[in-house]
């Protein structure tokens, strides 16, 4: 960043970063949901220890559900304590709405809400996802009868309808007061995408809220919103080279050439278990989240093509496939299933195998992940040899972001000139 404005652009971040770092007594689930928009890296703490007893001593609370459900988040699509996940969410969803003739504390709590579908998403359990739909649901009538929130509250809770996929899920504000609430949720996969006009307009409104120098208390949550935010401009920047999408020549705003396109992901996998196919699903919403156009045979359940065409078109049109690899897995690649089962896997790995000996052994395009540590003892002969990525780990799955996005964690320094140097013997008298 050169010019003047990029330049107040970039102290506006760093006031806003110190303003959050200073804020004391933060909650648990706040300071959880600061992690999951800001990126552990950017906002750090030790949660381990306050996460252990969270989960060992089974807390019983609406922001202990919430906690739980934004550090599900962070480690999807792992979750070591989905167990104690699904229980806690499970409970949550037969608390009534008012308690002794006073309203629930987290009817009018939207950062809560929004973690408590985060853990709904993360659970891996439809029977869960279900009853916290259920659940949420009857909250969200409660609210609807109460005075209008805030602006910022109102996407929060937009995004809540649309992570659990409700039916008359709440619009969300399109005023440009709230335009750094619309990135950053767009960015972390709790909005859908938006046509990239829409994408540019609120990238430039975003810049007039960065740079507004009024002494409005914008409090913890909408701080941590708005640091986001700038980062996803920065990042858009970085990519686009335009500041906010804002063209200084034209004065106007232009869908910017030179953003690279949105990469295709498809992830090939085998049933393995009701759990395994929803932590799958899991890792594909994680890379939609991320930006990227992740599909699996669970969005596509009946395509007009037939199941078999669309199988090849789209490991033929995805710049990236995931192969998931277990021993079930294995055993369908390599042809030791028995006939007539796992059909599906078969046939994408031998689409796979076909193209690895076409291009001569050399592979870019397919990448294999495991769930589980213990399954890279699975791994199929074609891929041996090959860099996989343990995703039960959320920073391989960062690893697995860089790889697709084309964002090496390290990159060369560039070289410099050779410099001239003389032999030491060089001097008067040397033969």
């Amino acid at each position: 960043m050169n010019t003047g404005r990029e330049r107040l652009l970039s102290d506006s971040r760093i006031a806003l970063e110190r303003q959050i770092q200073a804020t004391g007594d933060i909650d648990f689930a706040d300071r959880l949901f600061a992690a999951w928009l800001l990126g552990i890296d950017k906002f750090s703490f030790d949660d381990t220890t306050e996460l252990s007893t969270l989960v060992g001593e089974r807390t019983r609370s609406y922001r202990a559900v919430a906690a739980l459900g934004y550090a599900a988040q962070r480690t999807s699509p792992a979750c070591p304590f989905r167990t104690e996940l699904c229980e806690s969410l499970i409970w949550l969803s037969q608390r009534p709405m008012t308690i002794v003739n006073t309203m629930a504390g987290f009817v009018l709590d939207p950062v809560a809400l929004l973690g408590i579908a985060n853990g709904a998403r993360c659970s891996g359990d439809p029977e869960v996802e279900k009853a916290i739909s259920g659940w949420m649901t009857r909250v969200l009538a409660t609210r609807a009868g109460l005075p209008i929130a805030d602006l910022w509250e109102r996407c929060l809770i937009a995004a809540v309808g649309f992570r659990l996929r409700l039916p008359n899920t709440p619009e969300v504000p399109s005023t440009p007061k709230v335009a750094d609430c619309r990135l950053v949720l767009r960015a972390r996969g709790a909005l859908p995408a938006t046509h990239a006009a829409d994408s540019h307009a609120d990238e430039a409104s975003l810049l007039p809220l960065l740079l507004d120098d009024t002494s409005e208390d914008l409090g913890f949550t909408r701080m941590v919103i708005r640091a986001a935010a700038f980062d996803v401009l920065k990042n858009v920047t970085v990519a686009s080279g335009v500041v906010g999408g804002l063209n200084a020549e034209k004065g106007h705003l232009t869908i910017v050439e030179g953003v690279k396109a949105m990469k295709k992901v498809f992830v090939s996998y085998s049933w393995d278990s009701e759990e395994h196919q929803q932590r799958v699903r899991q890792l594909v919403d994680d890379l939609r989240g991320y930006g990227f156009a992740a599909t699996m045979d669970l969005y596509e359940p009946n395509p007009p093509k037939g199941l078999a065409a669309w199988m090849l078109e789209s490991i033929r049109n995805s710049d990236f496939v995931l192969a998931v690899i277990t021993e079930t897995y294995r055993k369908r690649c390599e042809g030791e299933e028995e006939q007539g089962k796992g059909n599906g896997v078969k046939w994408e790995t031998g689409l796979m195998i076909r193209k690895i000996y076409q291009d001569g052994f050399a592979n870019e395009k397919f990448i294999p992940v495991i769930l589980n540590k213990s399954d890279a003892k699975s791994m199929p002969t074609v891929f041996l040899g090959n860099v996989y990525y343990d995703v039960s780990d959320p920073a391989r799955l960062l690893g697995l972001v860089r790889l697709i996005s084309d964002q090496p964690e390290y990159v060369p320094p560039p070289i410099g000139r050779t410099p001239v140097l003389p032999p030491r013997n060089a001097g008067p008298g040397s033969d």
